[in-house]
């Protein structure tokens, strides 16, 4: 299965749980089938930020520094949230030095990129909730292997290559 951009929106990027007082980094937060994406903005701090639309070059855009992705199956929470009235979006996540969080205020209005919306988006309360209701049902379809078409199966009985439709070996007949 291709990669899919389904969302993106420009964001102020806190590396903790609430939004604090300081100023936020100011990047891209793109929602692809696969991953969540958070691109920063070159050229300075949050008000000299330069916007930039990486949502055809993702990969291009994760060499900026204090760029990330995450993996669907890594995001542990992600919700909408609110901190003295001004609603956030909350993400926690799996790393492989342990769990991190990080929040998210969006700057621009969140664009439903792919035909039709993006899995009932309209649906939810603020976009915020639309984000989080996103990623809950993207998760509930996602995963890291290979779709069925492009996917090897093997004989468990002789090591025959199978094809993908055949629930029997037709080399050694056996299911």
């Amino acid at each position: 299965m291709s990669e899919k951009v389904l969302v993106k929106a420009d964001v102020g990027f806190h590396p903790k749980e609430k939004p604090g007082m300081g100023q936020a980094l100011k990047g891209q937060l793109i929602l692809t089938n696969r991953r969540l994406v958070y691109v920063r903005y070159l050229g300075g701090k949050y008000l000299t930020a330069k916007a930039t639309d990486y949502s055809d070059r993702i990969e291009e855009g994760l060499r900026n520094e204090g760029s990330f992705e995450i993996p669907l199956n890594k995001i542990t929470e992600a919700r909408a949230d609110r901190v003295w009235g001004t609603p956030y979006f909350r993400l926690r996540y799996q790393t492989p030095s342990g769990e991190k969080a990080c929040s998210l205020l969006l700057v621009s209005a969140m664009n439903a990129v792919a035909a039709g919306g993006v899995l009932g988006l309209a649906l939810a309360k603020s976009p915020y909730d639309q984000l989080a209701k996103a990623i809950e049902q993207l998760q509930a379809s996602y995963t890291d292997e290979p779709t069925t078409e492009s996917r090897s199966k093997y004989c468990p009985n002789c090591g025959h290559q199978l094809a993908f439709k055949n629930t029997f070996c037709t080399n050694c007949g056996a299911k």
